[in-house]
């Protein structure tokens, strides 16, 4: 006859237990810039454990109503880093030879300045 197997109750992870807590990865370089409105945007390169590199883009979003901030985040490691910078290159190629249209770029302009005026 088949006996029954009590659950096991969760493992408590923390101070004072078997498992330690991962180190945070160091921070090797860091800038960031305020947008216009509540956006504000982050580079981070940082070193892993294992010495490898990545960079981290974030995206803070700050909700206007209840104060609170949403960050978006993307990772790229280093054996990315040749085809993900290739990338970006070519976007920006892309928009500088393709701007928005004058009238675009003449609304948004109007549009910050009346945020700005709030």
């Amino acid at each position: 006859m088949p006996t029954a197997i009590a659950p096991r109750a969760p493992r408590n992870r923390a101070a004072g237990s078997a498992v330690a807590a991962k180190a945070e990865p160091k921070i090797l370089f860091q800038s960031y810039f305020k947008s216009v409105g509540p956006r504000t945007y982050a580079a981070q390169v940082k070193e892993a454990g294992n010495g490898n590199h990545f960079l981290v883009l974030t995206e803070g979003k700050r909700d206007e109503k209840t104060g609170e901030v949403k960050k978006t985040k993307l990772f790229c490691f280093s054996e990315d880093f040749p085809a993900f910078f290739r990338l970006v290159k070519e976007t920006a190629e892309f928009i500088k030879a393709n701007p928005v249209s004058a009238k675009v770029k003449q609304s948004r302009e109007k549009f910050w300045a009346k945020q700005a005026a709030k």
